[in-house]
């Protein structure tokens, strides 16, 4: 008398099912059940297939069971009473399975040729449309051909062309993607740029506050683009917002991203506006006001002005000195310096210069800074975006490690994030120069200003597609799990 077989029952995201220990086995290297499903032995309890000593080779791949004939996933469904009977959908012993072309091919249903297919067997490859597919128990979609497990033909096409993306080189295709992406969600750009131009004119808080956003936005578009979530939104879920993850870490990211990059030549500013200032620059400039204020009214002007009798020339320049001198005057000119200066794009550089002709060592010294700064800040941001750490933002050597993986592929995306850096300059310059009648005294142009600041949110996304893609091409050089 034979002995019985072993009874094993497996819980998988299918369902519960019965079967005996070398069709458990064939099933586990098959990939049917993973180390996490339960299963049980006969009656005992429940524990992770995992964990059985007897299934360990199967997992590892070590096990020489051949594959039985005709036990497929429907063996289990008609041994398993939670779904009841099911037609029996196996291939006779004596049919070869009929192969079909690869899923990227596939376009039509195996039957139907009008039909798009729905499913495709994981096992023969063929598609079938949802009229041809057999379910088990109403919930399992089974092959008509092979009786093996079908998947859902829309993923298996996303993830062989998601694959295919990535294993192709970075390139110019890459850069016109990048360009799209922010597109793709027209709401959500529109909302998000309008909120980040609002919050520059809120003050320092409020500017902090549209940095913080942008820089989260940013981390966001690189972490999933990176992961290979092209179709994904690039605003964060704040659904589920946390102060911590939506905040506190995005400020700290950008924080740090400004002192690997630009922190060095802050430093370096600063201390020659310390040596200029501790140097007498102070004085000269009070000296220079008090001259300036004691060449403006003197005693013979003041004896022209009260002398009824004194020479119409003297008085004129005495009249004129003195309405210089009155508070409207003054505030007048201070109104068109400022106006001057909001619509001068090279305004800011007038403060800098005086403190250039310091030595040809800080030249040489601001020069290597500022290119420090150009080259690392894309990387910076890289970083920011993977790692999500501000201490591996605040370590160059994680960055350079990265680059030097990356190789060519970096230097690319470098080259790319420089083309659109200079593309939004030039279209901050056209902005500021069509909009400069709207300009106001002490206030600047703010018509102007909300402009470039919603076409500032884009482009920084554009950055952000460009390097998330970078990585993503280079995942597997840096270890990268994609979806």
């Amino acid at each position: 008398m034979s002995a019985q077989p072993e009874v094993w029952r497996v819980n998988t995201v299918e369902g519960i099912f019965e079967t005996d220990l070398e069709t458990l086995k064939q099933w586990i290297v098959e990939g049917c059940v993973l180390p996490t499903d339960k299963v049980c032995k006969g009656n005992l309890s429940w524990i992770d297939a995992g964990r059985v000593p007897k299934l360990k080779d199967a997992f590892s791949g070590e096990t020489n069971t051949a594959p039985k004939q005709n036990v497929s996933f429907e063996n289990f469904v008609e041994s398993n009473p939670a779904y009841g009977s099911s037609p029996n959908y196996s291939t006779p012993s004596n049919v070869e399975p009929e192969r079909v072309s690869a899923p990227h091919e596939t376009t039509t249903c195996h039957n139907h040729p009008d039909a798009a297919p729905e499913y495709l067997c994981r096992m023969c490859g063929a598609a079938f449309c949802k009229q041809c597919m057999k379910f088990a128990g109403g919930k399992v979609p089974m092959c008509p051909l092979c009786g093996d497990l079908c998947h859902e033909y829309r993923k298996v096409v996303e993830r062989t062309a998601r694959a295919a993306l990535q294993s192709s080189g970075f390139g110019i295709e890459d850069f016109v993607r990048a360009v799209r992406y922010p597109l793709q969600h027209k709401s959500a750009l529109l909302s998000g740029a309008v909120i980040y131009a609002l919050l520059m004119f809120a003050g320092f808080r409020g500017s902090i506050v549209a940095w913080v956003i942008l820089f989260g936005c940013i981390s966001h578009v690189i972490s999933q683009v990176a992961w290979g979530r092209l179709n994904r939104s690039f605003m964060p879920d704040f659904s589920s917002f946390s102060l911590w993850d939506d905040l506190i870490v995005p400020a700290f990211l950008g924080v740090g991203i400004m002192i690997v990059t630009w922190g060095p030549l802050m430093v370096l500013v600063f201390a020659l506006i310390f040596g200029a200032i501790k140097s007498g620059g102070v004085e000269h400039a009070a000296l220079g006001q008090g001259e300036q204020a004691s060449e403006s009214l003197n005693h013979d002007d003041l004896d022209a002005l009260t002398d009824p009798n004194a020479d119409p020339q003297k008085l004129v320049e005495a009249n004129q000195k003195l309405q210089e001198t009155r508070p409207g005057a003054q505030i007048a000119r201070e109104a068109e310096q400022s106006k001057a200066e909001a619509i001068d794009p090279a305004g800011p550089m007038r403060y800098l210069l005086p403190y250039l002709g310091a030595g040809i060592v800080f030249v040489l010294l601001f020069l290597l800074l500022i290119a420090w700064g150009v080259f690392y800040y894309p990387m910076a941001l890289t970083v920011a975006g993977y790692t999500q750490s501000f201490g591996s933002v605040l370590n160059p050597l994680v960055g350079l490690d990265t680059i030097r993986r990356m190789g060519t592929t970096y230097f690319k995306a470098f080259g790319m994030v420089i083309l659109v850096q200079l593309i939004a300059v030039v279209v901050g310059v056209i902005i500021s120069v069509v909009t400069s009648p709207f300009a106001l005294p002490f206030m600047g142009n703010l018509v102007g200003n909300f402009i470039n600041a919603t076409f500032t949110f884009y482009f920084y996304l554009v950055i952000a597609c460009i390097l998330g893609l970078s990585l993503f091409k280079s995942a597997d050089r840096l270890g990268i799990a994609v979806d």
